[in-house]
């Protein structure tokens, strides 16, 4: 039988995305076999903690094991005043999130010139490092804009201060049930550039959900304005709990789904951004559906850490 010209670039089309998804399959398959070798326990942890029943059965046998934590007592003083840890734990667990807690000025004055002293890296890359003054310079010097720049942060005294801060920590093991371990921070200029859906995809710019422990909990911070315009961090309110099981048992691959099915399924009335200014606080169950928008119209910077049950170590190595 004669193939005709109309149906001949469409049996080629077919073809390269059967091969594109086997490629996908074989890179999924290696890094899932990478990580049952050289860290079961972040296997296993991600393989089981999508499912919400394998996620309440490890935290109530964790309580019968009487590992749960329901406060840190504060050694030492908090820069948070009048904070409601109880009411900040409840929010999270009915809707997901809690906005409001709300940062010092002269702390993020403090960091913030810790951002503009220390050297950052361009699109997280070790190679691109530089002042943050110096930014322009090297985008002319590489032809090419930065989509973000990101710091290690593990010198700023006032991020160290406030990973450790006891409100932080108190609401923190509330939430666990356990002593917190923090297991990450970021601290990140977004920039109001064009992006693809690859890239947008590597920066948490479409919905996804985050499978770091059976239980953990974020903070975010604003150290600059924040509006819908200006990257704000969008969440979807109640989709910790009761989320379809397609997409439990799809794990981190909901990140793949377009955002309009996302929102679909599970209402649109329930999606918030959250704008603030400098200083603003979210705290956060990442099990909740949740992006950055992309900036569109002014620079974005964040910080953000995070405090689970168990540290696994770099929890990203296999992602």
């Amino acid at each position: 039988m004669v193939t005709s010209s109309v149906d001949r670039p469409q049996s080629i089309l077919d073809k390269l995305s059967s091969q594109k998804c086997w490629v996908k399959f074989a890179d999924y398959f290696g890094r899932s076999f990478a990580c049952m070798t050289q860290n079961p326990g972040l296997f296993f942890m991600r393989k089981l903690s999508r499912l919400e029943v394998m996620r309440d059965i490890f935290y109530y046998f964790q309580a019968f094991l009487g590992s749960k934590s329901e406060a840190i007592q504060a050694q030492t003083s908090s820069i948070f005043q009048n904070v409601d840890v109880d009411k900040i734990v409840q929010s999270i667990r009915d809707d997901g999130y809690f906005p409001g807690i709300e940062l010092p000025s002269d702390v993020v004055q403090e960091v913030l010139e810790y951002a503009h002293a220390t050297p950052c890296f361009g699109d997280r890359k070790p190679e691109h490092q530089f002042l943050i003054s110096e930014k322009e310079t090297v985008e002319a010097e590489l032809g090419k804009p930065f989509l973000c720049c990101s710091y290690v942060a593990e010198d700023c005294p006032a991020i160290v201060q406030l990973i450790n801060d006891p409100v932080i920590q108190a609401i923190a093991a509330k939430f666990l049930g356990a002593p917190p371990k923090c297991i990450g921070k970021d601290l990140l200029w977004s920039y109001p550039t064009s992006t693809t859906w690859t890239q947008q995809l590597h920066m948490a710019q479409v919905f996804h959900y985050d499978l770091d422990d059976y239980r953990s909990i974020k903070f975010f911070f604003y150290l600059t304005d924040v509006d819908e315009s200006s990257g704000a961090h969008v969440c979807i309110r109640g989709s910790h709990r009761n989320k379809k099981l397609i997409h439990q048992f799809m794990g981190q691959r909901c990140a793949s789904i377009p955002d309009e099915k996302i929102v679909a399924a599970y209402g649109a009335e329930n999606v918030v951004a959250v704008c603030g200014n400098a200083g603003f606080g979210l705290v956060e169950d990442p099990n909740c559906f949740h992006k950055g928008n992309p900036p569109a119209t002014q620079e974005r910077f964040l910080l953000q850490f995070q405090y689970a049950i168990h540290d696994y170590g770099d929890i990203r190595a296999f992602s």
